[in-house]
């Protein structure tokens, strides 16, 4: 379906191996300092807070030594404490002038942004006695686990779709891979399903999303971990959303884009302003003269991967809805400083933007059996119940 091959290559093992990697890392020494830190929260001790993101901030002349993985780690360590002094109304560069610069030299090197984001918080984190955590409850252990869950998984439809855009809509591979996305994203939906039962709505509303809050740096606003970080947009943009002009959209996504893997920004920008998937499909079978049945079992096949992607977006949506659902009303609040205006997420967004993206991918899916509905027409007197 593509003329020339892609000129990027992403293995789902060397990016399990890196993950593993960078979460064994300890270029800091922070293995046993950042362990205070769900206790210095909870006692809400800025001060001490301070002390120990000052001892293990590293030397300038120690991040020039790093590679991509160690400034990664310290990225990770260092993160902990940024989202800890901010969530108690402490602006961390405000109290430590020079974090900027070792920051952006350790955001240069990782080729991410200055500060943690999901990767940092979920995939690179360490296992067992040496998790980092905010708080250190099941909540959060659950969090943290539930992205860990579904992010592999996710990178790897992801870089099978790739190859989809690659296989003819005649050939048997092209069901088959699908089946394959269909098996593989039932396990991102695992994640987000733990997330929806394990994570109180409540606690997360009213305590563990104020850590993922924007700090400052360089005159503007990073965002804090969170769920919209994962790749699930590029997902999107190459299932049904490249070649998508909604303009709201397109801002969602470049929004985020600087927060993923810099392998999956590269796939994204692959795809940019081209034919999604989806669109690709039906201007094929459109175009066919005649009757094939197995382009209608490869457009079938990919129809249930386009509703699989709506059964993950309604319980997402319906955590989102939730979470805000449960904020305490700022009369409620023990600490009146507390309450920031909570209808909009860490990103900025509030839960219509999800309402706006199940919209349009409804519009794709409904493209598409249009499609798979005008293709079988000719034939209608065939069996079309079986995938």
């Amino acid at each position: 379906m593509h003329s020339a091959p892609f000129s990027v290559e992403v293995s789902v093992t060397s990016l399990a191996q890196e993950n593993e990697y960078i979460s064994n890392l300890d270029p800091l020494k922070a293995d046993q300092l950042i362990q205070k830190v769900p206790f210095l929260n909870l006692k809400k001790d800025t001060i001490e807070l301070v002390l120990l993101l000052v001892d293990i901030m590293p030397s300038m002349h120690e991040i020039h030594t790093f590679d991509k993985y160690q400034a990664s780690a310290a990225i990770r360590d260092i993160g902990f404490l940024l989202g800890s002094l901010k969530r108690h109304q402490v602006e961390p560069v405000n109290i430590i002038p020079e974090l900027e610069d070792k920051m952006n030299l350790l955001g240069d090197k990782s080729g991410l942004p200055p500060r943690d984001t999901l990767l940092h918080y979920t995939v690179w984190n360490p296992t067992d006695s040496r998790r980092r955590t905010y708080t250190g409850t099941q909540d959060e252990l659950y969090l943290i686990d539930s992205v860990v869950v579904a992010m592999a998984p996710l990178v790897k439809c992801i870089i099978l779709l790739r190859k989809l855009h690659l296989t003819p809509l005649n050939s048997p591979e092209f069901k088959a891979i699908c089946q394959e996305i269909f098996t593989l994203f039932e396990k991102v939906i695992e994640g987000i399903v733990m997330a929806r039962r394990k994570v109180s709505p409540s606690y997360f509303a009213n305590e563990l999303r104020f850590y993922f809050d924007p700090i400052t740096l360089n005159n503007r606003e990073y965002l804090g971990p969170g769920a919209v970080e994962m790749p699930m947009f590029v997902f999107d943009h190459l299932l049904w959303s490249s070649d998508c002009q909604d303009e709201e959209y397109r801002i969602f996504k470049e929004t985020y884009l600087p927060y993923i893997h810099p392998e999956m920004r590269k796939v994204y920008h692959e795809f940019e302003d081209k034919s999604s998937l989806v669109s690709k499909v039906c201007r094929l079978a459109d175009g066919q003269i005649e009757f094939n049945n197995m382009i209608l079992d490869s457009l079938k096949s990919l129809s249930s991967c386009c509703r699989l992607l709506k059964s993950f977006r309604m319980p997402h949506k319906k955590i989102a809805e939730e979470a805000y659902a449960h904020t305490k009303k700022p009369e409620l609040l023990s600490d009146k400083n507390e309450h920031i205006q909570r209808n909009h997420g860490s990103g900025g967004y509030s839960t219509d933007i999800l309402t706006h993206i199940l919209n349009l991918t409804n519009q794709k899916i409904e493209m598409l059996d249009l499609c798979i509905s005008n293709f079988q027409a000719p034939d209608s007197g065939r069996d079309m119940s079986r995938n």
